[in-house]
């Protein structure tokens, strides 16, 4: 393309859209936002309102739009078919994480993908937060030499949840029929739904900073609606990690993580996603003792994402996470829900 802005569709304007995407659209310096899709005409009619572009509640009039991409913002069962619609209409795609349900529902997505000619990138937004974009430059660079040890921990609010992010969020718009069906489907799928959520970020994260690993053993603990599952890996350059991923906790919003090499460490506090802060990185040193403490002035890790994906598509470069890293993703939590089954008590297996 020999243009300076991707012409962008939404598909879904529901609560994460109005959260994270469509201000990051509106602030990307190389995006024009076009049109907005979504069944619900409440939903569509009121965000394209909102946004001054053209609304749709068909999905077959929304991809015959002047469009060169789509940002697909839906629940996560609906991911590939309409990844795979928006991909056979010539639209390029930026889709929600998890790119499916399950790893072969995107080994399929997958292999449509590859006759199009086309790209899809997977919305794994921490990758683009600068702290952990720092974090990963310098392992890759081996500046704290091999990978010895790594500990990976994400833990949800529960009753701080919702004040939090009423105070983050923007006025939303709800479609309460919608949203009710949708709480009761989540609810029914809970433990399956928990891990494909938030571990996903989990599991891309630490494939981002260590490479490849290997699941080992997991375990999970649950009480009522509250769900932990600890694990143990091995990446392939033969490092030691840990991970947990618990939704949820009662008390503050906690993630990071802490790698250590042998000639140095790495260490962050990952904020909640919606402070649209950078992670607060400690990068150490052994050979001088000395800490580099990095600060970052555009933080906005979905406006980032959005950015580098129009980037690539306008100057003919690949994206960054692929389809392919969201397969692995996906693999990996269903190797920690099969291990975390086996190791689960008799007595609660049989309750």
């Amino acid at each position: 393309m020999t243009k300076d802005k991707l012409k962008l569709g939404v598909v879904g304007c529901g609560r994460i859209a109005q959260a994270a995407h469509f201000p990051a659209v509106q602030k990307a310096k190389n995006v024009e936002l076009a049109a907005v899709f979504d069944p619900s005409a409440l939903l569509a009619k009121g965000a394209g309102m909102q946004l001054g572009v053209t609304a749709y509640t068909e999905q077959q009039e929304f991809l015959k739009a002047d469009l060169d991409a789509v940002l697909i913002a839906i629940p996560d069962r609906f991911h590939v078919p309409v990844s795979i619609a928006a991909l056979q209409a010539g639209k390029h795609v930026l889709v929600e994480k998890p790119v499916a349900v399950t790893a072969s529902e995107a080994e399929t997505l997958i292999d449509v993908l590859g006759k199009t000619g086309l790209q899809l990138q997977v919305g794994s937004m921490k990758r683009f937060d600068p702290g952990i974009a720092r974090a990963q430059q310098v392992i890759a660079a081996g500046d704290i030499g091999r990978i010895l040890s790594a500990r990976c921990w994400y833990r949800v609010m529960s009753e701080l949840r919702p004040p939090v992010e009423a105070t983050l969020f923007p006025a939303m718009l709800v479609d309460q029929d919608v949203r009710s069906r949708e709480t009761a489907l989540k609810a029914a799928n809970r433990k399956t739904h928990l891990l494909a959520t938030h571990g996903i970020h989990t599991f891309d994260l630490m494939r981002f900073l260590l490479g490849d690993f290997a699941v080992s053993a997991a375990t999970m603990a649950v009480d009522g609606a509250d769900h932990s599952w600890h694990g143990i890996a091995t990446t392939e350059g033969g490092a030691a990690a840990s991970f947990e991923v618990t939704a949820s906790v009662h008390a503050e919003w906690t993630e990071g993580f802490q790698v250590y090499g042998s000639k140095g460490h790495i260490s962050a506090q990952i904020p909640f996603p919606f402070s649209r802060a950078a992670s607060k990185v400690r990068i150490f040193r052994a050979e001088n003792s000395s800490y580099e403490e990095p600060i970052f002035g555009d933080t906005d890790a979905y406006k980032l994402q959005v950015e580098a994906f129009a980037a690539a598509i306008l100057n003919g470069q690949p994206v960054q996470p692929t389809a392919l890293d969201g397969l692995k993703a996906l693999e990996i939590v269903e190797s920690v829900n099969l291990l975390a089954a086996r190791a689960e008590p008799d007595h609660r297996k049989s309750a």
